[in-house]
This record gives C-alpha cells, structure tokens and sequence, in this order.
C-alpha cells in the first residue's frame, strides 16, 4: 500500500511539472523547470495529505511467533531460566532437574498479630486469597509474565521460578493496609528454592507504608504452587505460605 502512495506521489508531481511548463508562458526554460519541480512536489504533498486522510495506512500488526520459532524455544537444551535471563532480570534459583527436586514442607503459618502501627493489616494470614488465576494479572504484570509463560512452554518440569516471583507480589500486597505504597524489590534482588510439582519458595525483600506514614523495609518469604500449568485460561496460583517480618527486626 505505501508503493501506489508513493506512486500517486510521483504521478501527481510528474502531471503539475508537465502542465507548468506547457502554460509557462514567456518564462524561459530554467525558471519554467524549476516553478514546474516546486509547484508539482507542493501538490502532490497536499494531495498525499488529503489521501492519507481519508484512506489512512493499516497499523501494522506485531509478528507473531511461527510454529517453527516456538518448537525451537521449547525444543532448546538450555534451561528456560537461562533464555529468560537476555531479556529480563531472572532471580537465583536451584536447579531445574526433576531428579533433584524435593517434596516442599510447609511450615508453621505466621499468626502473631500485627502492632497497631504496623504496615501490615491485622491478622493478614487469615485475610488471603487461596489462590490467584494468572490471567487476572498478566496484564497488571505486563509483557514480562506472557514471555516468560510462553518460553516455558508446556513441559510439566519447566522452571517457572520467575512466574512464582511474579505472582507472590499479589499476595503480598494483599497483606498490605496501603497495597498501592507497596514496593516488591526485583527479580535480581530476590532468590528462589524449586520443590515437585511446580512448586516454588521466593525470598525477597520490599518497602511497604506504615499507620505512620514511614516506608519500611521488609523481608518475606513467600510459597507457591502452580496448578493446571499447561493450560493458560485455567492456570493458577496457590498460595502455601506468606510471611513477611521488618528487616530490622
């Protein structure tokens, strides 16, 4: 479509020269030519405008990836953490190999009522959701959560550590009395241990608003685990334990 723009472009240049330099009258042949050069590239400039006005170019649509492309990314011997790490920070995890996989423990929930002032809602534990869908928050997440799903793949024993970082911070916030001062530190920051069956505990740190108004750091560790990975519409997360305790405490 921009070739027959261009081309109108050219067309339209080409017919305004042409006629200004038959009606030029008794300008000579140089100042003919060069009235003839301008007057024609001023019209066709207007005429491309008013064409591109009322028949605007189609927005070109992204590139997908081809089927050929995703049997490559899913097909690689190299870990997927590995091939997320070029385009986004990655945090430390254990190694990806199912054998040396353990069963995950939970500990002891955290029940200690929060202090009056504190940033933390008052029994937060027992305020969380279950469980969070993925696809209420791939958009909040943005483009790095649907890279990393699709450079994953479909392999029941794909290392999904950045996933589980990305969607303990919707857990954490829940637990927060003013969720939007909230700040999780990043993936670089932050460090992961990978148990069966899709099973991850993060450890990281954040800066969350107190009843005074202070931003507060602090430390938390936060367990989840994948369920129906393999299919994007259902997959979720649930959540096995959160704790979260001030730095310098």
């Amino acid at each position: 479509m921009e070739f027959l723009y261009f081309l109108l472009f050219l067309l339209v240049w080409g017919l305004m020269w042409r006629w200004v330099m038959k009606n030029r009258g008794s300008w000579n042949l140089f100042f003919g030519t060069f009235a003839g050069v301008l007057a024609g590239f001023i019209v066709a400039l207007v005429v491309l405008s008013i064409t591109l006005a009322l028949f605007p170019l189609a927005p070109r649509s992204p590139v997908e990836p081809t089927q050929r492309d995703e049997a490559e990314i899913s097909s690689s011997p190299a870990p997927v953490t590995q091939t997320v790490s070029r385009l986004m920070p990655v945090i430390a995890s254990t190694p990806d190999t199912s054998d040396n996989l353990v069963d995950y423990v939970a500990s002891a929930p955290q029940n200690e009522p929060s202090p009056p002032e504190s940033a933390l809602l008052p029994n937060y534990s027992e305020r969380l959701p279950s469980s969070l869908l993925e696809r209420d928050f791939k958009d909040i997440m943005g483009n790095d959560f649907v890279v990393s799903r699709r450079l994953a793949g479909s392999n029941a024993n794909a290392d999904r550590s950045l996933m589980a970082f990305m969607m303990c911070e919707p857990f954490i916030k829940r637990a927060m009395r003013f969720a939007a001062a909230t700040s999780v530190a990043g993936a670089e920051s932050a460090s992961s241990h990978r148990f069966k069956d899709q099973t991850y505990s993060i450890n990281g740190t954040l800066t969350a608003r107190n009843m005074l108004g202070d931003d507060v750091p602090y430390a938390y560790d936060c367990s989840v685990q994948q369920v129906d990975g393999n299919n994007p519409d259902k997959a979720a997360w649930r959540l096995l334990g959160l704790k979260l305790k001030k730095a310098d405490s």
